[in-house]
């Protein structure tokens, strides 16, 4: 009776050892498929703006990376949200080899210190029309970017992608930055927070511009109708059956991803 007792025991504590390494390895090969590319390598940089606030962003380049120079994109996050919103993105832009900027718009993530009260604003506080400055912040943190590595990207084949209020503030920022061969716009809108991008369009060039959106987004499709009415050039547009904007469109739509992966491969390699 105690050897039946032992055996059973025995029995019942491998079949327990078993289930923990099947279950073990389904882990692991679940977070294998979710992940096709190894962790990117990052190094964050900081600056001080001319009225004393510090912004962030974090720059990331695959691990693989080979000496010569790479090709830059720079991610601008929607309104409410940080350069963590790109995460997923960041992933598969450099699976492709492209180093990646993505920083807190000021107000947002880290971009909140103020050395004048020697404290942390209030994230999502603004004085009057100070958001204006996001042209200027984006030129400023991305100089000291190539100041602190500019040996390993290219200046002259950079990409702008913004989400929502992120698209209207890279897209300010490119008109005057030649080095920037592609600008992607992310549920544009005619004018976010007084940042507006008719006339910035026009400034822009005959460079490529790609802009996406929701059928129910109502804002950024009636944005899109007027802008192909004013602007003198044919729009490159993906418009997507969803009701989803800015950040959550890029994170939900595997076609936007492989559309916006495609146009920065031919324009920027």
């Amino acid at each position: 009776m105690q050897y039946d007792i032992l055996r059973q025991s025995i029995v019942a504590k491998a079949l327990l050892i078993l289930l923990l390494a099947i279950a073990a390895s389904l882990f692991v090969s679940d977070r294998a498929m979710a992940r096709q590319w190894p962790w990117p390598d990052s190094a964050e940089v900081t600056v001080m703006t001319p009225d004393s606030l510090e912004l962030v962003g974090n720059l990331y380049w695959p691990k693989s990376a080979k000496p010569t120079k790479l090709p830059l994109v720079i991610l601008l996050h929607q309104t409410a949200e940080t350069h963590g919103a790109w995460k997923g993105f960041v992933d598969v832009l450099c699976g492709s080899d492209f180093a990646v900027f993505a920083m807190d718009l000021r107000g947002y993530g880290y971009s909140i210190y103020d050395f004048r009260t020697r404290q942390n604003r209030p994230p999502s506080t603004f004085y009057i029309g100070e958001q204006a400055r996001y042209p200027a912040d984006i030129r400023l943190l991305v100089k000291k970017l190539f100041t602190e590595h500019g040996k390993m990207l290219d200046s002259t084949r950079i990409a702008v992608v913004g989400a929502e209020l992120g698209g209207n503030a890279g897209l300010l920022y490119a008109v005057d930055e030649p080095g920037v061969r592609f600008t992607a716009l992310i549920s544009p809108g005619l004018e976010y927070s007084g940042l507006k991008i008719a006339a910035a369009i026009r400034d822009y060039g005959e460079r490529p511009l790609f802009m996406a959106t929701a059928k129910l987004d109502i804002y950024s499709m009636e944005s899109l109708n007027l802008l192909s009415d004013v602007v003198p050039r044919v729009l490159d547009v993906a418009v997507f059956d969803t009701y989803r904007y800015g950040n959550a469109l890029v994170d939900t739509e595997p076609q936007l991803v492989r559309m916006l992966t495609d146009r920065l491969r031919q324009y920027l390699k």
